[in-house]
């Protein structure tokens, strides 16, 4: 997947975490898009002699690329379309409203059954490429901030579901507070990384003051979907630098 290879993230990396970090539309709704305004050119031009092509097949029984257009109008609710047998620039775009919809609505859905991506769902709220992607310059530094949105990282909650290891069990091997090695044992438990915390910490509480008051839980869903460019940057430093560290240690 192209996605991925922009990402830096592994083959393995959720395919819905991948389009969700670019904000972009699988290319099934492209090829909906193309087949509508194909059908509109038609449309246009009603002497053709593929407009004629065009009206037999409607006539005829058989499944057909005009049954496709029917079946496309009819499952996003515009068979008046259909039946009227025109489109305008202006009905295109409602459609290509509703099939983005409708496979956002689809992808959060899924997002939201999938255990892999617990953190990701309580994370990512629209649509959109996010800011990090144009914001941290340096791509190493990138690859490891959407690896940790995204659950493509090494920590062990993650290495432990691929090896069949309780959740309770996937306990951080680097300190000895006997907590799970989660996306916020990370970025604000772990002892490890104390040193670059302290500096990611005291930035950020320069800029959000409450941010201390925040559990633990809270303190990470803020950082990793924070859109302040100072905090995304030293962010990004700062999981870079820990995920160094981690396999230093190992």
């Amino acid at each position: 997947m192209y996605g991925k290879m922009l990402l830096g993230v592994h083959k393995k990396a959720s395919n819905l975490g991948t389009l969700g970090e670019l904000g972009v539309y699988p290319l099934q709704t492209e090829i909906l898009m193309n087949i509508l305004k194909f059908w509109q050119h038609i449309l246009q031009d009603n002497s053709s002699i593929v407009y004629e092509a065009y009206q037999m097949m409607v006539k005829s029984r058989a499944q057909n690329w005009t049954t496709s257009v029917k079946n496309v109008l009819h499952h996003f609710g515009f068979d008046e379309i259909w039946d009227a047998q025109t489109i305008d620039n202006c009905s295109l775009y409602k459609i290509k409203c509703a099939i983005l919809s409708s496979y956002e609505n689809f992808w959060h859905a899924e997002v939201r059954k999938s255990p892999k991506l617990s953190l990701y769902a309580d994370l990512k709220s629209g649509y959109k490429m996010e800011k990090y992607l144009t914001t941290v310059k340096k791509f190493s530094q990138r690859k490891e901030f959407t690896s940790l949105r995204i659950s493509a990282h090494h920590l062990h909650i993650e290495e432990g579901r691929y090896n069949k290891i309780n959740r309770q069990s996937r306990i951080c091997r680097h300190c000895h507070l006997d907590k799970v090695e989660d996306e916020a044992h990370f970025l604000g438990e772990c002892p490890m990384y104390m040193e670059h915390r302290s500096i990611l910490f005291k930035h950020v509480i320069s800029q959000v003051p409450s941010f201390n008051c925040l559990n633990m839980h809270m303190k990470c869903l803020y950082l990793l979907t924070c859109e302040d460019e100072s905090i995304i940057n030293h962010l990004s430093k700062y999981i870079e630098m820990g995920m160094d560290m981690r396999k230093q240690n190992l």
